[in-house]
């Protein structure tokens, strides 16, 4: 699938799970700019973009980044932070947070099915 389609993909799965679709292209590893950006990266194909979505799901704490990895597979990378008593973690958004990934990987893994 080209970077291309993989990004319209990406939007359209965000917008079923009700986040935002902004969708950064990353045309080289150094331009990577969060943490979970950093982990993403490393799954880039030589010489290819790869569009991504950042989100803190709802988190102060958590940032995510979805990609479609090797073999247009649905990839979320993450990374994070939490101390005691973080709002995060009693109020139950990381929680949230996965299960709204969850929405969003199955959504990126339906529609690409759709396209073969």
């Amino acid at each position: 699938m080209t970077p291309e389609r993989q990004a319209e993909l990406i939007s359209k799965a965000c917008k079923e799970a009700g986040l935002d679709s902004h969708i950064r292209l990353i045309e080289r590893r150094k331009e990577a700019q969060t943490w979970a950006e950093k982990i993403a990266v490393q799954f880039m194909q030589a010489g290819q973009q790869l569009p991504v979505k950042n989100s803190y799901m709802f988190c102060d704490t958590l940032d995510m980044c979805f990609f479609y990895g090797p073999g247009d597979t649905p990839e979320v990378a993450y990374a994070g932070h939490a101390g005691a008593d973080e709002r995060d973690i009693t109020e139950g958004k990381l929680v949230e947070a996965f299960r709204k990934a969850d929405t969003v990987l199955r959504a990126m893994k339906r529609l690409a099915g759709e396209e073969e």
